[in-house]
C-alpha cells in the first residue's frame, strides 16, 4: 500500500536499483504521467527487472542524450551519472 501512495504524489520519481515495490511505485507513477528516471546502472527494478514500466526505460524529452548516457553507462564515472540524475 505504501508503494501505491508513493507513486502517487510525486512529479518526478528518480529510482536507483530497487526490487518489486520501487517497480511497483514507478509503474503508479508512470500511470498517472508522471516522470520516471530510472538509474539504469544500479541495476534491478531501474534497470527493467521486476515490470518495470517499459516506457520509463525510454529517454523522457526534459532529458539530454549524454545525461541519458551517463544514467545508463555502467563505465561512466559514478560522479558524472549522479550529476546527471540530480540535473533533474
Amino acid at each position: 500500500e505504501r508503494n501505491m501512495i508513493s507513486g502517487m504524489i510525486g512529479d518526478i520519481y528518480i529510482t536507483v536499483e530497487g526490487g518489486p515495490g520501487v517497480s511497483q511505485e514507478a509503474r503508479a507513477a508512470y500511470a498517472r504521467g508522471a516522470v520516471v528516471v530510472p538509474l539504469m546502472r544500479t541495476g534491478g527494478a531501474s534497470d527493467g527487472m521486476f515490470n518495470f514500466p517499459q516506457g520509463a526505460l525510454q529517454k523522457p524529452s526534459l532529458c539530454t542524450e549524454e545525461q541519458w548516457a551517463l544514467l545508463k553507462s555502467k563505465d561512466a564515472p559514478v560522479e558524472q551519472s549522479a550529476t546527471a540524475a540530480a540535473a533533474f
